[in-house]
Parts: structure tokens; sequence; C-alpha cells
């Protein structure tokens, strides 16, 4: 029966592509070799995604240098991508939805710019109904997306899906493979702003779906180390403000403003080290090449590790024991 549910689900896909306008449109042979205009598509709202793009956005600007570029991709965490250098099509998913006028715009702004090759960039083991969306309204005639089995009929060219064990950065990476001359993979960079380093250690309260590490660990593990370093806390949401000023309140620890995402950029740039759970901001740290202690439940840590030297890793589902944490960030600083 789940079998069949699939085929059928894969069935209703391929038909639902055929109704689009511009669906119709076939690609034969090989990825253009030299694209005029390329448009890579990332509609979710999540920092770190965009962050473990970079090495495909770095690789396309390498390969093809007199391309122009641009990224579709949402609004919320779009001055990350501007600040690495590109051009960026907000997206609005919400208000495109309240305002039908401002979606009918993005299609007409995405099909007068005549793309030549639209890579889809979402998830690359499961099927992304709005990433396969706007690549066949961008009007590209070449589309391209990683085959997970279940996207018949909406892309012109699919690459392999790439083994679960690869890092996700990687696994984006090879949206390029298609083409001779694809540069190797590297993980993500980000060049700082020339930031002056500080002797301070950074701590993230947050993180979404599940990932964060408890309050309660969190406070025993401030409590560890907060004798022996400085820190400073960061947040993102008003309830990891509560969290954070919670501790700013029981120990003596820098509690972070709001931060703009340059802002945030430039603080974490000159830590010494960042203590954090499995969220977008370890993602720039690692980036920037700030060494992380990360804080994982979900055992994926091959797909979504901090990269950076030196950076760690703990795993319990129920969040790493603050004792060993704190042991391991003492040992990094060389004051244990």
């Amino acid at each position: 029966m789940k079998r069949m549910m699939k085929r059928a689900e894969r069935w209703g896909r391929g038909r639902a592509a055929a109704l689009l306008p511009g669906s119709a449109s076939r690609w034969e042979g090989p990825p253009p070799q030299s694209p005029s205009r390329i448009l890579v598509i990332r509609t979710d709202s999540r920092l770190g995604n965009l962050m473990l793009m970079e090495p495909l956005l770095r690789s396309l600007r390498e390969r093809f240098p007199d391309s122009s570029m641009e990224i579709l991709a949402s609004h919320v965490f779009s001055d990350l991508l501007r600040y690495q250098g590109y051009s960026v099509i907000e997206v609005d998913k919400k208000g495109q939805i309240r305002e039908p006028s401002r979606f009918l715009k993005l299609v007409r702004e995405l099909r007068e710019k005549r793309f030549d090759v639209a890579l889809d960039a979402a998830h690359p083991h499961s099927f992304s109904l709005s990433g396969a969306v706007s690549a066949i309204l961008s009007g590209a005639p070449c589309r391209i997306s990683t085959d997970a089995g279940d996207s018949p009929g909406w892309y012109s060219l699919t690459v392999p899906e790439p083994p679960v064990e690869w890092h996700e950065s990687r696994a984006l990476h090879a949206l390029g493979s298609l083409w001779d001359g694809w540069p190797e993979w590297s993980p993500p960079r980000l060049d700082p702003s020339g930031a002056p380093e500080r002797d301070s250690v950074g701590l993230h309260v947050g993180a979404g779906g599940g990932k964060e590490y408890p309050p309660e660990m969190m406070e025993d593990l401030v409590g560890r180390i907060c004798g022996r370093t400085m820190i400073e806390v960061y947040w993102g949401t008003e309830r990891e403000r509560t969290a954070a000023l919670k501790l700013g309140e029981k120990y003596p620890v820098a509690v972070m403003p709001r931060l703009s995402l340059r802002r945030l950029i430039d603080r974490l740039a000159g830590l010494r080290l960042f203590v954090t759970a499995d969220n977008g901001p370890m993602h720039v740290a690692s980036a920037l090449s700030v060494p992380v202690i990360a804080l994982f439940r979900v055992d994926n840590a091959h797909r979504f590790a901090p990269l950076s030297a030196g950076s760690q890793i703990l795993v319990h589902r129920d969040g790493p024991d603050p004792a060993a944490v704190a042991e391991r960030v003492l040992r990094t600083l060389g004051c244990y």
C-alpha cells in the first residue's frame, strides 16, 4: 500500500508539473557550457541553509566568471547573500499568499530576466514543491535539480542523489557536477570584515526543530565555565532573548543586544570559540573559521557538522552532559 501511495504521489506531481506555464520547454543534452544568466533557488527561511550553499555559489562564480548570477531566496536572511556579494531576488511566501499580485509580479520579474539555467538548491534528499515551481516559473529552459526519485517532469536535468553521509554543503555543491571542469568542493567560508579578535567564548541559547540545548543544561554549563573565561550570550527569537537575559541575571556574562545579520557576522568573527546547538549561527561561525563546539541532539552531524579547524561535536538526544561540554570548552581554551 505504501508503495502504491508513493507511485500515486509521483504521478500527481508529474501531472501538476505539466500544467504549469513553461513546463513544456525541453532541454536536450548537457547544460549550456557558457550560460549568460544563472538563477539559483533556495526559498526556505533558514540561515544555515543559505550558508551551506556557499560552496555551490562560489564554484558557479569561478566556473562562469562572465555569467550573471542571481539567487532566489527568502527575504528573511537574504543579507547573508548580499554580504557575500551576490544579487538576490527576494521571496516573501506569506506576503505573496496574502497579496497574489506580488506573486505575479515576481513571476514577471523572473521571466523578464531570461535565465538560461535555473538550479534548484533545495533539500538534496527530498522533493521541494516551492523550489520546483520556482524553477518552472522562472522560464529557464534548462532546469537542474538533484534526483531524489520523486520529481518527474519538473526538471530538464538531474544529478544523482548524493550519499546520505555527505556533508550537506557538499551535496548541494554536486548540483554543478553536470558541467565539465566543475571545481572541487571545499567547506563553506566567509571572509571576516576585519573585526578584532576578542578573548571571549560565544554561546548561543537557541535552535529550531527540537535541536536546542535544554535551558537547565545551559545554566549548568555557564556556571561551570563563567569564572574561567569571558562569555558572550547570543540569541535570535524573543523566547531565546528571555533565556539569555535569565543567564545574565544569574551569571557574569555579556548578553548581546538584538543584532543585524551583518553585525552578528562581525561579532562572531572575533570570537575565540563558539558553543552552540545545531543552528544557523553555528554554520556562520564555522565559515568564519571560528572553532565550534557543537551540541547535537539529532545524530546527523555527518551532514550538518561545523567544518572549521578545531571544531568538536558532542551528541546526545537529551543534550550533551554539561560537565563534559565544560571540560571540552576549558581544554580547548587551555585553562582546564
